[in-house]
């Protein structure tokens, strides 16, 4: 087996960071075990250390005795390894993801030997029985799911109030609506797969896009996955509702003096904020995730959009309808949500054919394929603007509102906007 699926630098970084500060073990105690630490000095280190933690504080000082007994510990002597490891801590990395990454290394390893014991027996046994062996074991290898354990209330109280302590507990993106993030708490929390749905030609896009410029303003980092639109128009869109310039004047480079400096003006602004874009098409949630992966793995991001989710692909779509793969594919976006630790904005179309030609308000019922929108989603929020009257049809009003249908974690309730179709912006209307 080659050393081809190993990090040392990121065992390291997890084993120092855990020492330097204790509560770092509940970042990654839910899927990290010995067994992912390629190194053994680390497997070493780190089942001991888990022992002494267990029973008080396992830092530098408690640990000093444990290093100086095993000089062979790191092959550079005991006490140097520890001041080796502790020299790792970060406060500024995610050890989740570095702690994720290593599980993916050692399911590598894994995969990489069960492959080299498949090509042995090759002669011995037939292909379908390789075939379900290699199945079977690559199915134990990706059954990666969070150890829960039964805790007493009182356990989980101490939990809660060091979480509160650490400010864990209060990891949300606002949206930048002051109504909207009131009812939500805040905004949209970490883990939480959050909907917006509107009916065609309302605006989702748009909705999607002013959330993650009010979100960067804010200095929160945001991952847009733009399914339909391509990486120029959804920059236009930025620039026009920051320039309060129309994108159509910005393209045809038709702008007075003034239009000109706003615009330079937005650009240095938008260069700055932390917005991340990928405009790839036809993608199933695995390709989701392994940008979502490879992005947090360059720069770790608060938040991220899917524009839109019902035309994301089925991974396996043969005898299923369109509703069942919307399910998986909510049912999936939840899960990554967690497994990534991010809040998760999914957009949504509504059926037009719910509410077509009438001024009726949409219902969380009436998203496209709304089993899986209903029963996955944390919070569900419809975008709702008037027909206007007398006008054919695709002619909306400016004025609508945010409706939060569900909410898993609060309240329900509704907040009054306005649409500047010119500049793709929505404003909060307050009374």
């Amino acid at each position: 087996m080659t050393n081809r699926f190993i990090n040392l630098e990121a065992e390291q970084v997890i084993l120092g960071s855990c020492i330097m500060d204790n509560s770092n073990l509940e970042k990654v105690a839910d899927i990290l075990e010995d067994k992912h630490f390629y190194f053994e000095e680390n497997r070493v280190i780190w089942l001991r250390f888990i022992e002494v933690a267990r029973q008080g504080t396992a830092d530098g000082i408690t640990l000093k005795d444990f290093f100086a007994n095993n000089e062979a510990i790191g092959n550079v002597g005991g006490v140097s390894y520890l001041s080796t490891l502790l020299g790792q801590a970060s406060s500024i990395v995610s050890l989740r993801n570095y702690a994720l990454k290593l599980v993916e290394l050692w399911q590598k390893r894994e995969l990489e030997l069960l492959l080299e014991n498949a090509l042995n027996v090759l002669v011995d046994k037939s292909f379908g029985a390789i075939r379900s062996d290699i199945e079977n074991e690559i199915a134990g290898l990706a059954f990666q799911e969070s150890k829960k354990k039964t805790q007493h209330i009182e356990e989980i109280i101490t939990d809660f109030e060091k979480e509160q302590e650490l400010g864990l507990s209060t990891k949300f993106v606002p949206t930048g609506f002051e109504k909207l993030d009131n009812i939500l708490s805040g905004g949209i929390y970490a883990q939480q797969l959050v909907f917006i749905g509107a009916r065609p030609s309302i605006g989702k896009t748009s909705i999607g896009q002013n959330i993650i410029l009010n979100a960067s303003s804010l200095g929160k980092k945001c991952l847009f996955l733009s399914l339909e639109v391509d990486k120029k128009n959804v920059f236009l869109k930025f620039i026009s509702n920051l320039a309060d310039v129309a994108n159509w004047k910005i393209l045809k480079q038709r702008m007075n003096q003034v239009e000109m400096s706003s615009v330079l003006q937005s650009k240095a602004r938008l260069r700055e904020m932390g917005i991340y874009v990928n405009d790839s098409s036809f993608l199933t949630i695995s390709q989701i995730g392994n940008i979502i992966k490879n992005q947090i793995e360059k720069q770790p991001v608060d938040l991220v959009v899917v524009d839109y989710v019902q035309i994301i692909r089925g991974e396996e779509v043969r005898n299923k309808n369109e509703s069942q793969i919307i399910k998986e594919n909510t049912s999936q976006l939840k899960a990554l949500a967690k497994q990534y630790d991010v809040a998760m904005l999914a957009l949504a179309q509504i059926n037009r054919k719910a509410v077509e030609g009438s001024k009726q308000e949409p219902t969380v019922n009436d998203f496209k394929g709304s089993g899986g929108i209903e029963e996955d989603a944390d919070v569900a929020i419809i975008l709702h603007r008037d027909r206007t009257d007398g006008q054919e049809e695709g002619y909306f009003s400016n004025s609508g509102k945010l409706i939060v249908a569900k909410n898993r974690h609060g309240r329900t309730g509704e907040v009054a906007i306005n649409f500047d179709g010119e500049f793709g912006r929505f404003t909060e209307i307050k009374f």
